[in-house]
């Protein structure tokens, strides 16, 4: 009696922490699952980070400067240049005008930054032709002469021509150059100076003309600045002999 009483309550024994143990074995999860488990996401997370910084320096490269963002050359900001209203006064034929214009908008371009002047342009409505051109010659520093066959025919341009000699002659100012002729048929005025030839490559001869007015401009502010220190000595030496005195 006592020993089935006994079998009976180890059975029960058994049978009820045997269970619960089980039970604690279904719900626990494996160390190994966890270890997988947060590796497989330390893993893909590491991934998609290092794709993603991988990925950022690129488009973190900032992209590279235009020819527009380019500074200007330094003469262009000097305080000469603004003492004149234009920089090239542009002389050349009305059948020339297409010509004229894309030279005109070559040098004007924001990279270039030159002020150009173009009588069917810059001409203002009802005024007095000759007037208006003689001021434009004495409001620009250099003076661009467009010598095409229709140039060498025209007699206004001819007295165009006369007009800019007479401002500043051998004063490195005058800008000559020739289109559909060869620099044997310029006036004999200016056979002395450089001629720009724009009969092969226009678009190079478009950079020389710019570097030209460059160098016209740094030659004339040279001479401003000459001129002013000169001045300034002799103010000097004339303050000082009346202080002598």
């Amino acid at each position: 009696m006592e020993e089935n009483r006994a079998s009976s309550i180890m059975g029960w024994f058994r049978q009820r922490f045997g269970k619960q143990r089980n039970d604690s074995d279904q719900v626990k999860p494996c160390p190994c699952s966890q270890t997988c488990s947060s590796g497989h996401s330390n893993t893909s997370s590491s991934v998609c980070s290092s794709s993603s910084s991988s990925s950022s320096p690129k488009s973190s490269i900032s992209a590279k400067p235009s020819a527009s963002d380019q500074p200007l050359p330094s003469v262009l900001s000097s305080p000469f240049r603004s003492s004149l209203r234009y920089d090239v006064f542009v002389c050349h034929n009305d059948a020339d005008s297409d010509l004229a214009q894309s030279l005109a908008s070559f040098l004007e371009a924001p990279s270039n930054g030159l002020r150009c002047y173009l009588q069917e342009r810059d001409c203002p409505a009802g005024g007095a032709v000759s007037t208006e051109l003689l001021q434009a010659v004495q409001d620009s520093h250099c003076w661009l002469l467009l010598f095409t066959p229709n140039f060498v025919k025209d007699d206004w341009c001819s007295y165009q021509m006369h007009q800019v000699l007479s401002e500043g002659p051998m004063s490195q100012r005058i800008l000559p150059a020739v289109v559909n002729m060869p620099r044997s048929q310029l006036p004999l005025e200016l056979r002395f100076l450089y001629t720009v030839d724009l009969n092969t490559n226009k678009e190079f001869g478009y950079t020389l003309v710019y570097k030209a007015v460059l160098q016209c401009e740094y030659f004339v502010s040279t001479q401003v600045l000459e001129t002013l220190s000169v001045c300034r000595f002799r103010s000097h030496n004339a303050l000082k002999n009346i202080l002598c005195l």
